[in-house]
This record gives C-alpha cells, structure tokens and sequence, in this order.
C-alpha cells in the first residue's frame, strides 16, 4: 500500500506546481490501495491509476474552484468533488457490493453461460467501431536476463578466437537488462491494422546499457580479430547438427549476432537501428496499436479464448456490483479441463450484457516447444482490458495492459569455417568447433491509456497527413519532470528507480 504523504508536502504541490497534483485512491475497508480507477474531470485530463493505486493530473493554467474530479472502480462507491477542497493527497473509496441473495438480477434470471453467450451478441451496437481520433498515452517496457551464455570450444584455428575470448565477450553483456519507450500522441483509425495514422507529439526513451555495454562490443570486438585474420573474399559456412549456413565475411558480424537467441538479437538491433532511423519508432508504434486493435474484435466477435471456445471454461456469477450507477455482472471463469488455458474475471453491463473490463492470466504455458537444442517456452500471458463511452452511447476502449513472459534457449554444437574458393588447394582456411549454451528470460509489459475519443468522419481521415518519422529523447535515468504538464499514468517504483549503468 502507498504511503500516506503529509499535508504540507500535498499542499506545498498547488503553491509551487499549481498546474500538478497527485493522490493515491485506497479502499477505505482493507486500506489497500486501488488499481486502474477510473479518473474523469470536468477540464478534459481523464486519468487512470497505476497498479498502486496513483495518477497525477496536469492542467495548462491554474487549478480553480471550479474544476472537479470523478473517481470510479467496479465494486466501489464513487467519488466526487472540486478538486481545490481535496485536502488531502489519499482518496478513500467505500465498497460497494450487492450480494446475489439479496437482488433479483434480471427477469429471466439468466446463467453465467448464457450471459457470456449474449456478452458476444451485436457487438457493433455496444462498441463503437467506426472511425475515431484518440488521445493516448503507451508505455512499452522490455527486460530480460541471461540464465546462461556460454560458448565451450573444442577446437579453433583461429588463436583469438580461444576459449579465454569468448568467455571475456560475453561477460561485456550485461546479465540484466530493461529499456522503456514512454510516448503520447493522436492515434486516429479503426479496429483494423490497416486504417491507422499516428501523430506522435512526443516520447522518451529510457536506455543505455544496451548500447554501451552489450552487443555494439560484441561487433566492435569480432570486426577487429576477422579483419587481421580472415583473408579478403572469404566466406564462411556455419554447421550445426543438420543445420548448414553459408555467409560471406562481410556479413559475419550479422551471423554471429543471429546465432544468439534471435528474440534477444532481434531487440537489441531493434533498439540500436531507433537511434538511427528517425521514423522508426514511428511506424513501430502504429503497427503497434494497429495489431492492438484488431486482434481485440475480430469477425463481429471479442477476439478471447474463454469467449470463442467458452465450452472449455465454466463461468460463476459472483456478484452484482456497481461502477456509477450501472448494475455490473461479476463472473468468474477458469478451466474446465487441460483444455482451458487461461482464469480471470468478467465485468458485464447487466443492462445490455456488454463486457466492459476484463482481466485474466494464463494457467498453463500457451507455447512450450523444444526440438534438437532449440526450446521456446511462453510461459507468462496476463491482461487487463477497460471500455468506457467517452459521452457516447457505445463503448469504447480506455485502458490495455499486457505482459508477456518468454524463454528462450540454445543447447546445441557449433561449428564455423572459413572457406575461400580463390586461394590455390585446400579451400578450408580456418574452423572453429564448440558447443553453444544459452538461457534467456524475457518480459514484454505494453500499458496504454486513451484520454479521449472523439468521431472521425472518413473525409477527415482521407485528409490527415502521415507523419514523416519522429525522433524521441532519450534518458539514462527516470526524469519525474520529463512528463510536467501532461497527464499519464503514473510509472511504477520498477521504472521510476530505472538508471542505466555505463561504463
């Protein structure tokens, strides 16, 4: 739970901000802080609360006695009040739960199964689908961490490319590592990939290990050794168990780094080639969003496991709940056999049977492969999902978070030779014989919050010119003051401690 801040420090926010507050919503029963409650103002910076239980707001001019906040969370009575007579910077929120006992729920008294039958009926009269521009902010948060990385050669022509060397390369890679991309902007489009426009206003990157510690040495250490031993118009075949690769020597660089674990290789030269190429982080982020949005409703359906195959679940009612003054099926779900792959909890409008926020993890892993030395675990997937009408009469989307949790290894023999077919005799020039053992753990954390959401007409769409490429900031530590004056959701104590190590 957070901590309760002093008085002073709260007030001494308006005297010398005047334009940011911040406070931290608790449940006044268990006095836990509250997650992803819902933040609306009458000034137009709608917010979030982070995981605990935090948001700030910002305003371009001075906070008046005529701005006021709302604070709403499923189960919880709600909250409201103008925002200067808030004196203190903890927000208390009652419970508020309807035992199914004590209530008629509806007329025909309908099961869990056919509430969730009607959840995925005429879903384009419950959410809105068409063309909309969007106010969002995203936070895209990678990690990762080497279980092992290891190289044990048997037998090398090449004297620098000993034992003692590899062992020394892959010690300059940092066993721990994490970046962070933090953007806001206008996304305008549709639930589809393709009919989306980004207009990034702007973005921060928190990075720096990976540049200055990792695989850029790694290049810089084999470019200096093949260029004194390698003779000119070499190429090289790379031989692992069945596996064959021919490469020419220019292109070494590039097959050794794809010989590491290609998740983490890709990453890494994703993030150095950002640096380099201005729209890069650009086109990344509306393909993003794009897959984002059409993987959540697909065909006129919600885009789930436990909804699509919702014969491998069962479904319990748990309460009646309320967020404002809307009546909210509770339901649990979790496997009914092997089959199942994933538990969690339903919130459902209990007026027109919509499903409004969903949050789930999987019990199982959902990818587990492993074949001749190569093996692939996807053993982590959980997501929390709100919808919300932005003074519409359909839903739409207001809150995502994702995290991902992968494995990735190598335990196979390797074997590299240089070959050249322009010197006279034996064309074999060098080999190196070893056998590669690698471990890596990776997380994907994606969090984005839309603050507004209003019609696009497709004449407006047609008329909205691409943006040419963007170019984020890039810090080595957390900045609290990078984001002043605008309103985002709160970074976790993972994030605001992040701080790169460079040598």
């Amino acid at each position: 739970m957070k901590k309760r801040l002093p008085y002073l420090f709260f007030l001494c926010n308006f005297l010398l901000f005047g334009q940011e507050v911040s406070f931290t919503v608790i449940d006044s029963l268990t006095k836990e802080s509250i997650p992803f409650a819902t933040i609306t103002t009458n000034f137009k910076q709608n917010s979030i609360t982070n995981e605990e239980g935090v948001f700030r707001l910002s305003k371009e001019t001075e906070f008046t006695n005529k701005d006021s906040i709302f604070i709403s969370s499923i189960g919880f009575k709600s909250f409201a009040d103008a925002l200067l007579k808030i004196n203190d910077s903890v927000i208390f929120l009652p419970q508020k739960i309807i035992e199914l006992n004590n209530v008629i729920l509806t007329q025909n008294n309908l099961s869990a199964e056919e509430i969730i039958k009607k959840v995925q009926q005429n879903i384009k009269e419950k959410y809105n689908l068409s063309l909309t521009k969007k106010q969002f902010f995203m936070r895209d948060s990678f990690s990762q961490e080497w279980a092992l990385l290891q190289m044990d050669v048997k037998k090398t022509s090449i004297k620098e490319f000993k034992q003692s060397f590899w062992d020394s390369l892959f010690l300059t890679l940092p066993k721990k590592n994490s970046w962070h991309t933090e953007s806001f902007g206008e996304l305008s489009g549709d639930w589809t990939e393709e009919n989306q426009k980004l207009h990034l206003l702007r973005a921060v990157d928190l990075a720096g290990t990976l540049k200055e510690k990792g695989y850029e040495q790694i290049e810089t250490k084999l470019t200096s050794i093949l260029e004194k031993t390698v003779k000119k118009n070499s190429y090289f075949k790379f031989k692992s168990g069945l596996f064959s690769t021919k490469v020419d020597r220019d292109k070494i660089i590039d097959q050794v780094l794809d010989s590491l674990p290609a998740d983490s290789a890709d990453l890494a030269k994703k993030a150095l080639e950002e640096e380099k190429l201005k729209g890069n982080l650009h086109k990344y982020q509306q393909k993003k969003m794009g897959n984002l949005f059409e993987g959540l409703i697909k065909k006129n359906k919600l885009d789930f496991n436990f909804l699509n195959k919702a014969s491998l679940y069962t479904f319990e009612i748990m309460n009646l709940t309320f967020i404002e003054n809307t009546a909210v099926y509770q339901i649990k779900f979790e496997p009914k056999n092997k089959k199942g792959k994933f538990e969690g909890t339903l919130f459902v409008d209990a007026d027109n049977y919509t499903l409004i926020q969903l949050d789930y993890e999987n019990v199982k892993p959902l990818k587990d492969f492993s074949l001749m030395g190569f093996s692939f675990q996807l053993y982590r997937h959980k997501g929390l999902l709100k919808f919300a009408k932005f003074n519409e009469e359909n839903y739409q989307l207001q809150f995502y978070e994702r995290e991902i949790n992968y494995k990735f290894g190598i335990d196979r023999p390797l074997k590299i030779l240089e070959k050249n077919k322009y010197i006279k005799g034996r064309r074999k020039q060098n080999e190196l014989s070893a056998d590669l053992h690698l471990n890596l753990d990776q997380s994907d954390k994606l969090t984005l919050i839309i603050f507004e959401n209003s019609p696009l007409t497709g004449k407006e769409f047609q008329q909205l010119k691409p943006q040419k490429g963007f170019k984020q900031d890039k810090l080595n530590g957390y900045d609290p003051n990078y984001w002043k004056d605008y309103t985002i959701v709160e970074p976790n104590e993972v994030i605001r401690s992040f701080k790169t190590v460079d040598e």
